[in-house]
């Protein structure tokens, strides 16, 4: 019997191939499972996104509010804190504002403008023959007229606008200026300012005039050289009318205020016949105030009629030359 060198095996197989064989089996049956296990790892995870695409994810609701609170909060700002003008409501509201305005420069926001007096006029109110005023041997009316306005006064004052828009009239305002003052009898007092040009021009020095002939040639002289010019700051005008005295300290009776319009803001429109109102009624409350307006537009002849109206005096409108 031929030996063949195997050492043993079944079923006529070698026992060295079945050790070989074995190895190769295991091997092949542990790839397969690592690979089903891979497989149905893969085929889990992409079952579970499709199911998170067809439903939703879970929504932490505590943070989300939070989230909104803040993108929906409005920033705090503080509020500003605004101080409101002063209400004011008829003459006693008025009042109690200006009560604390002592000087009279001061309750008209405008800058007060120069005065200048007329130099060398030479006149005081005791001004007449041998220094003594000596009556007339007829008796005296007393009768103011300007412009086709009267007053039965002793003590006037002409409060004139020469502002440049007065250019075209105001050779008559002079010729009508002129023959009021030539009218006045012996016992009677006046005073003159002309307004424009941002000053005041006026004859007297702050003290009424006795209507003496030496007076009155001053005065024609000084209307004379007048030369209308630059705004209108009727504002000013009417705060100084106020201040003006005779010797006992007496206001004039009666104010001429001659203009043919305002330079007014819509604020100082607003209260502007109040204001003059209260500073007449505080500073001089027996005067009266007769307004003449040339050709004046409708907001300043109601102006002009108001301010008339509020100090017990009278309103003339002048539609032409005359």
């Amino acid at each position: 019997m031929v030996s063949t060198g195997w050492s043993g095996g079944v079923a006529g197989i070698p026992k060295t191939a079945e050790c070989v064989r074995e190895p190769a089996f295991w091997a092949w049956t542990v790839s397969i499972g690592v690979h089903l296990i891979v497989l149905t790892a893969f085929g889990l995870l992409r079952f579970s996104r499709a199911e998170a695409r067809d439903g939703h994810w879970p929504v932490p609701t505590a943070k989300i509010s939070r989230i909104r609170k803040l993108t929906q909060a409005v920033p705090v700002i503080p509020k500003p804190k605004i101080t409101k003008p002063p209400v004011i409501t008829g003459r006693s509201g008025f009042a109690k504002m200006t009560d604390k305005l002592s000087p009279v420069g001061r309750i008209f926001e405008a800058a007060r403008p120069a005065l200048q007096d007329w130099p060398d006029t030479g006149l005081s109110e005791a001004s007449g023959a041998g220094g003594e005023f000596l009556l007339s041997s007829g008796e005296l009316s007393g009768r103011i007229e300007f412009f086709g306005s009267s007053a039965e006064q002793r003590k006037v004052c002409y409060l004139v606008d020469c502002s440049g828009s007065m250019q075209g009239i105001f050779g008559q305002v002079r010729r009508k200026l002129k023959e009021s003052i030539a009218a006045l009898q012996p016992d009677q007092y006046f005073y003159v300012i002309f307004f424009g040009g941002d000053k005041l021009v006026e004859l007297g020095g702050g003290r009424l005039l006795r209507a003496t002939p030496k007076a009155k040639s001053a005065a024609y002289g000084f209307i004379d050289r007048i030369k209308p010019a630059g705004r209108t700051n009727a504002a000013a005008a009417l705060e100084r009318v106020v201040q003006i005295r005779d010797g006992k300290g007496m206001s004039p009776s009666v104010v001429y205020f001659l203009t043919d319009g305002f330079e007014l803001t819509r604020e100082d429109t607003a209260g502007f016949s109040q204001r003059i109102a209260n500073l007449r009624k505080r500073f001089a409350p027996a005067m009266r105030i007769n307004t003449i307006g040339f050709l004046p537009q409708d907001d300043d002849r109601r102006m002009l009629e108001t301010i008339a109206r509020q100090s017990g005096g009278e309103f003339v409108c002048i539609t032409g030359g005359s």
